[in-house]
C-alpha cells in the first residue's frame, strides 16, 4: 500500500530518485530515506531521521514507500 497523508507520525522508508544523477547501471540513481513521516503536502512529504534531521521529498520523486516496525531496542553487552 502506498504511503499517504494518513501514514502521518508513522515510521516509514521512502525510495526516491535521485534528479540528474545516474546509478551504477545506468539508471536512475535512487536512495532510500527512513524516519518518521512529519508532513504530507500536496508536492512533497517531510521525513525526519533518527538523527533528528529533516528530509523534504517532492512526491514526483518517490518510487516507492512503506511503513515500517519501530526499530528494535539497543543491545546492552555487560
Amino acid at each position: 500500500m502506498p504511503l499517504s497523508a494518513a501514514d502521518v507520525g508513522r515510521r516509514v522508508v521512502v525510495r526516491r530518485r535521485l534528479p540528474g544523477e545516474r546509478g551504477p547501471s545506468g539508471g536512475p540513481a535512487l536512495t532510500d530515506v527512513i524516519g518518521v513521516l512529519e508532513a504530507w503536502e500536496e508536492d512533497y512529504a517531510v521525513v525526519r531521521r533518527k538523527d533528528d534531521t529533516t528530509v523534504r521529498i517532492a512526491l514526483a520523486e518517490i518510487v516507492a514507500g512503506k511503513t515500517v516496525p519501530p526499530p528494535p531496542p539497543p543491545r546492552h553487552r555487560g
